[in-house]
């Protein structure tokens, strides 16, 4: 009932699903660091006064949003602990439907053919499983996406309030790269995360 090949493309399948994880982890530290980053602001821009006066509410913007970028990553993880458990009963499923497979074409047994029937029966729902765990991680990304834009807005709007902040330009200045810089690498990993979902997508038909 499976091949080789469908064996394999399980196992590939459960790589693109580690990636997925790896990624996840670089995402959530350059939230905290956002974070961070928006607390040591709001240091700077209340030492500054009121020639930082401006720069203020776009602490609490940084903050919002990294807050809700580790509130989403904490959720995807949850998630993808449970994606990784199905991914890897589905390689587990689909190797032992191919090890049965193999054995039927040796010895044409019916206690073998109910046996395949049983574990592509559980292959099938292992599989739906995932699918369904991939399509709600795909609307998680999509919120990331989305709060990214929103920290490269606010990196621009800081990067002209902080060129008013005479003597703390610099330091102010500093956390607009930061925060493009952190909202290109999460985006970037995010955009690599969306192409293993669509790969996994593809692995899955």
């Amino acid at each position: 009932m499976i091949s080789a090949d469908q064996a394999t493309m399980a196992i590939h399948n459960f790589v693109r699903v580690a990636n997925i994880i790896t990624n996840l982890d670089m995402i959530l530290n350059q939230a905290k660091n956002l974070s961070l980053t928006a607390k040591n602001a709001r240091v700077v821009a209340l030492r500054a006064g009121d020639v930082a006066f401006g720069f203020k509410p776009i602490t609490n913007f940084i903050d919002e949003f990294s807050t809700q970028t580790i509130k989403t990553t904490a959720e995807i993880s949850q998630l993808s602990n449970q994606l990784f458990s199905l991914a890897l009963a589905v390689v587990r499923c689909a190797d032992l439907q191919f090890q049965l497979t193999k054995a039927n074409d040796i010895a044409n047994h019916a206690c073998i053919s109910q046996l395949q029937q049983q574990s592509y029966a559980d292959l099938k729902q292992k599989t739906r499983a995932l699918e369904q765990a991939i399509f709600s991680l795909e609307s998680y990304f999509e919120d990331i996406q989305k709060q990214m834009r929103s920290a490269e807005y606010i990196a621009v709007t800081s990067r002209v309030e902080a060129s008013n902040a005479g003597e703390f330009s610099h330091s102010l200045e500093s956390v607009s790269d930061f925060i493009t810089d952190s909202a290109r690498k999460i985006k970037a990993a995010v955009n690599e995360n969306l192409q293993e979902i669509c790969a996994l997508r593809g692995g899955l038909r």
